[in-house]
């Protein structure tokens, strides 16, 4: 009876999943790099003042067309 014990305490072990030690830096920065390209994205999305993602009335322009006619 005595083996059988090992081998389901064995089974009952590996059951989880496991990151080799080898990938534990490859696995760091690339989260580190996801990291960072979002929180520049974001910066870049929200500072720059030369796009136009929200209604800029003084850099639309509207009112020049609009007084051509």
């Amino acid at each position: 009876m005595l083996p059988t014990r090992v081998l389901l305490n064995s089974a009952k072990k590996s059951a989880g999943t496991k990151i080799p030690v080898e990938l534990t830096p490859l696995v760091l920065a690339v989260c580190v790099a996801l990291g960072s390209g979002c929180f520049f994205t974001y910066k870049k999305l929200t500072t720059d003042d030369t796009l136009r993602l929200k209604n800029n009335p003084e850099n639309t322009g509207l009112k020049e067309v609009l007084n051509q006619k």
